[in-house]
């Protein structure tokens, strides 16, 4: 029997959104996936132990595709107790998810040098309908529920007199 030791942090990750209220998902590269399957799931990563959630999601943000015109909202959600496997590493995280908007679906590469960047197989905006639709593994398994929040707030607060 191998031992591996478990590492657990906090995470922040951005349900974001562009102006046409699609949904940003990163497809995990299928050779890091243990199942061999490959999946999709929302941008974000560790907390720093300095960080608010913001701030992380922010600077994960920037390092994972060059986002940087970004407005975060609240936090929406979270998941206790999430584990998988990144870089034959056992993570368990607790995950908060934060409400985002860009202006522009536009995206650019991660860092150079940043081991997370050759993990994303690929970057892809989703409608509600096509994550419905779709019969691919997302996580989290609620994000349906998540995208319905972050509609909503960033609907609110592009409005005259709302959140702003």
């Amino acid at each position: 029997m191998t031992w591996r030791r478990r590492f657990r942090r906090r995470s922040a990750r951005v349900v974001l959104l562009d102006p046409d209220a699609r949904v940003l998902l990163l497809r995990a590269d299928a050779a890091s996936d243990p199942a061999g399957r490959g999946a999709w799931y929302l941008p974000g990563g560790g907390v720093l132990p300095f960080e608010s959630l913001e701030s992380a999601a922010a600077r994960e943000l920037r390092e994972e595709i060059g986002v940087r015109d970004l407005v975060l909202g609240p936090v929406i959600g979270e998941r206790p107790d999430v584990s998988f496997t990144f870089r034959g590493r056992r993570i368990t995280q607790d995950e908060w998810y934060l409400a985002g908007r860009v202006p522009s679906p536009h995206v650019g590469s991660g860092r150079h040098g940043d081991g997370e960047r050759r993990a994303v197989e690929a970057h892809r905006w989703w409608s509600r309908a096509e994550l419905e639709a779709s019969g691919d593994a997302i996580h989290p398994p609620d994000l349906h529920q998540l995208v319905q929040l972050a509609a909503a707030w960033a609907s609110d607060e592009r409005r005259p007199g709302g959140a702003g």
